[in-house]
């Protein structure tokens, strides 16, 4: 990946709703489209779910025979990244060791 795809990934991890996305898509298994605007707005929602679709952390699901039921869930790379975050949130909260 190079620098300017790193840092555009780095930024969408960091925005808001990415994190409750994931958390809820790892713990349902997969959402609609409704289930997930509990988080954050429908406009920003929508641009949230495209940039986890272009780094492949979820994925689209679509009913061929009923094109109004779709939804979305977590890839194994979104669960790994889901796992990196939540222990890099970890490391931060844990005790503060003042190094001076």
């Amino acid at each position: 990946m190079d620098e300017k795809k790193e840092e555009d990934f780095l930024r969408v991890i960091s925005l808001k709703g990415t994190r409750d996305i994931l958390k809820y898509l790892d713990k349902h298994g997969m959402a609609q489209h409704q289930q997930l605007d509990a988080f954050i707005n429908t406009c920003t929602l929508n641009r949230r779910l495209n940039q986890l679709l272009k780094y492949s952390l979820i994925q689209h699901h679509l009913d061929k025979k009923d094109a109004r039921r779709e939804w979305y869930s977590l890839t194994e790379r979104g669960k790994k990244i889901l796992k990196h975050l939540e222990d890099m949130i970890l490391a931060v909260e844990g005790p503060y060791i003042d190094s001076r």
